[in-house]
């Protein structure tokens, strides 16, 4: 019996997500800057929820960027701390992938094959994380690009070249005054019960690893955040 623990934190939202056998558990709340006041409250909840502890799980999976500086921060000490003290492995997962799964889950129809997904994070300062995604047979958006920074000029052209069936995420400062031909946008935060249903994949692959070979994807560069020291309990 699989069990695992998902945490986003990436973006406004803050969500958690729990599967344990075929039980599923979720908190999910739109409150910009409370993520570090609602993380571990969320956590605790879903785990009393479905009768189980930190030290049963099989794995923790986390989004690990690109996104909010601070809000991955959070998610990601928030995650070290719990696979440190239970030396449990973690799953990461970028954060755009998860947004198009998100838009997969919140459709009220199939999606045809194969739809192309662009999924935005608004980066502030006039740069937005782009990443693009196909859907697949086995119902999975998969990578066609590897998420970048880009400034809006070159999202734009990036938007034209890769003609998506849908864009997805914070799309509406790219596309302020400029006409995307009817593009269909869809305007919504990663959920960490999508990132759950990515993980269980990748958890089933192997791809689960020690906390310490996980790295924060801050697309700004690698001076812009500084590893903390793990927090090992005594």
């Amino acid at each position: 019996m699989t069990s695992l623990l998902a945490i986003e934190t990436s973006t406004p939202a803050c969500s958690v997500a729990l599967i344990v056998g075929d039980a599923r558990f979720s908190r999910y709340s739109e409150e910009p800057r409370s993520h570090t006041r609602l993380i571990m409250a969320m956590i605790d909840e879903v785990l009393s929820e479905a009768g189980t502890t930190v030290d049963q799980l099989d794995a923790i999976a986390v989004t690990v960027g690109p996104g909010s500086f601070t809000g991955l921060r959070i998610g990601f000490s928030t995650a070290q701390g719990l696979a440190f003290g239970a030396d449990i492995p973690v799953i990461p997962v970028s954060t755009l992938e998860v947004l198009a799964q998100t838009y997969k889950r919140k459709q009220s129809k199939e999606l045809d094959l194969p739809c192309r997904v662009m999924s935005i994070l608004d980066a502030r300062m006039g740069e937005f994380n782009c990443g693009a995604y196909k859907l697949d047979d086995s119902g999975r958006f998969v990578a066609t690009i590897k998420d970048q920074l880009l400034s809006k000029s070159d999202a734009l052209a990036l938007y034209n070249n890769l003609n998506p069936s849908v864009i997805v995420g914070e799309a509406g400062g790219l596309f302020d005054n400029v006409d995307v031909n009817n593009q269909p946008v869809e305007e919504l935060y990663p959920d960490a019960l999508d990132l759950l249903d990515i993980a269980l994949e990748d958890f089933s692959q192997g791809a689960a690893v020690p906390i310490d070979q996980v790295d924060l994807v801050y697309l700004r560069g690698t001076d812009a955040w500084k590893k903390h020291t793990p927090i090992r309990a005594v």
